[in-house]
């Protein structure tokens, strides 16, 4: 079945259909709840929780002529940003383990160990660069990379902008992760 259908029965009181999008949805909706809360992990899982709460009041809203996942993605990100805004920033409970939202550099468990906290080591680096960006740029990557959206989907879920303001957004949010990294490289090296 697919998510159009199944929102109009979530919309109408069926649980297992909504719980049938939680399932579909739920990673990318944590993996953009993550980038947003800046990796702080506690904060993105209360803010997926406030996100699938919203959802059962807004469903009815849904207009299933659209794809369903930028729709969703455009309302969690909304939420989240929002949440954030107004929230005093806690630190983040944990940084020492990758999150499962996408940002873990393969290593083989039977790797030594060595590589292994290259690996972590790297991904601590990465993490740290990302969560220090402005928050627009965490989105837009988040929705592209965790989301997993096209640039028109991005467009949808930012509310509708130009295909070409979401790539230059997009650009400029590499751009800024790229030198965020090049400098936190640098300084590793001395």
């Amino acid at each position: 079945m697919d998510d159009s259908a199944l929102a109009a029965l979530a919309a109408a009181g069926d649980h297992g259909a909504f719980a049938r999008l939680l399932d579909r949805h739920g990673g990318r909706v944590l993996a953009v709840a993550t980038r947003i809360a800046a990796g702080d992990r506690t904060l993105a899982e209360d803010l997926c929780q406030e996100v699938w709460v919203h959802l059962l009041r807004v469903l009815p809203k849904y207009d299933a002529t659209r794809p369903f996942q930028p729709w969703l993605l455009h309302v969690a990100a909304n939420l989240c940003r929002n949440r954030v805004r107004g929230e005093r920033r806690r630190p983040a409970q944990s940084l020492d383990a990758i999150d499962d939202a996408g940002g873990e550099i393969a290593v083989s468990a039977d790797a030594p160990a060595g590589a292994r906290l290259e690996r972590d080591e790297t991904a601590r680096i990465v993490r740290a660069a990302r969560d220090a960006l402005p928050a627009s740029y965490r989105e837009i990557l988040a929705l592209r990379y965790e989301g997993d959206l096209s640039h028109e989907e991005i467009a949808e879920a930012l509310g509708g902008l130009p295909i070409g303001t979401v790539k230059n957004r997009l650009h400029r949010a590499r751009e800024a992760l790229a030198l965020r990294l090049d400098a936190s490289l640098a300084s590793e090296e001395r």
